[in-house]
């Protein structure tokens, strides 16, 4: 049998090895579409949940003036049965147009992992603690631009007056928000985020729930509150403690009216308050340290995500800076926080 060993024109038949650098920096721009894509679609997201939630507040409110049934007696309850209405449908709404363009499942954002209570109770006193922290900066923040003569003329709650009043607010306020941006910011921004790693996701959703705020005080908490809202998410593999940790946030902003109705003295309100947010940081502390000792590397955060190549923290950032979506959305809300900025106080 004859042996045949091929010794003609290699040149012509070789075909060289790809040269890896170039097929690396193909794999990443592939990637930083990917970072893109995502994060143009929750901008968007983002943005239509913005847009219903004003819309339909003004159209609401048309409607019942044009009704001519709101007296001075039911404002109040008006003002909180629309405002709940319009808080529910926003993200609702949102959250279809991005199920039908997506054309992804809503439930493939949300992780279903159960937490065990004596996990999630450190979890939310430590939730809590930085709280209070991020409203220390926040009143930090405001008082120093007052130094500069800017203000941030935000319209105040109405105050509640009667019993009726107060469980209105306190379902406005406390319980509607704590789902409903969750459900939006912790559900489907971070869950469709997460994709493109843990450490991204987090940081992502932080600065669109900061931004929506509207306002330079706001944008300040609401951004430390997003990351670790986030960032316990991500530890719970579940948007549970989130919910819990803002509604146990929003109630302590509410909590003072309460209280002033109940007990008719300043300094015992105040004294109240102060007792509270030592127990928050206590408390606070001692489940940083249960944490930090139960589950080793609990304070650990990476950059991994479920591709096969992983670009740098900072390439993702720049990539969710650089999109249609979420340069739509931040501008939009840059406007708006610029419109309540005034050089005098109200």
């Amino acid at each position: 049998m004859e042996d045949y060993n091929y010794q003609g024109n290699t040149a012509a038949v070789n075909v060289p090895y790809p040269d890896e650098t170039a097929l690396q920096k193909q794999n990443e721009l592939q990637e930083r579409r990917m970072v893109r894509k995502t994060s143009s679609g929750v901008g968007f997201f983002v943005l239509v949940y913005y847009l219903v939630m004003m819309t339909s507040s003004v159209v609401l409110t048309l409607v019942v003036r044009g009704m001519r049934i709101a007296t001075a007696d039911n404002e109040n309850m008006l003002n909180s049965f629309l405002q709940m209405a319009y808080m529910t449908m926003a993200p609702l709404i949102a959250a279809f147009f991005y199920r039908v363009i997506s054309r992804k499942r809503l439930s493939d954002a949300f992780s279903k992992s159960h937490v065990p209570f004596k996990r999630l109770v450190p979890m939310v006193l430590l939730g809590m603690m930085v709280a209070m922290l991020a409203n220390q900066l926040a009143t930090m923040f405001d008082s120093n631009i007052s130094l500069f003569h800017l203000y941030n003329n935000v319209p105040d709650m109405d105050k509640a007056n009667t019993s009726l009043d107060m469980i209105l607010s306190f379902v406005v306020t406390a319980i509607v928000p704590a789902f409903a941006e969750e459900f939006a910011f912790r559900g489907i921004v971070m869950g469709s985020l997460r994709k493109h790693g843990d450490a991204f996701a987090i940081i992502g959703s932080a600065v669109l729930f900061g931004a929506m705020h509207g306002n330079t005080t706001q944008i300040i908490f609401a951004f430390t509150l997003g990351l670790i809202f986030g960032y316990i998410d991500c530890k719970a593999n579940s948007i549970v403690p989130s919910i819990i940790i803002h509604f146990a946030n929003n109630f302590y902003a509410i909590l003072h009216d309460i209280l002033s109705s109940a007990l008719k003295d300043d300094a015992a309100v105040m004294l109240i308050y102060t007792l509270i947010i030592g127990a928050f940081y206590l408390l606070g502390l001692l489940s940083f340290v249960y944490l930090a000792r139960a589950e080793k590397g609990f304070f650990k955060m990476t950059n991994e995500d479920n591709t096969t190549l992983t670009i740098s923290l900072k390439d993702k950032i720049a990539a969710y800076l650089t999109n249609a979506g979420v340069i739509i959305s931040l501008s939009l809300f840059l406007i708006e926080t610029l419109g309540f900025l005034s050089t005098s106080a109200t």
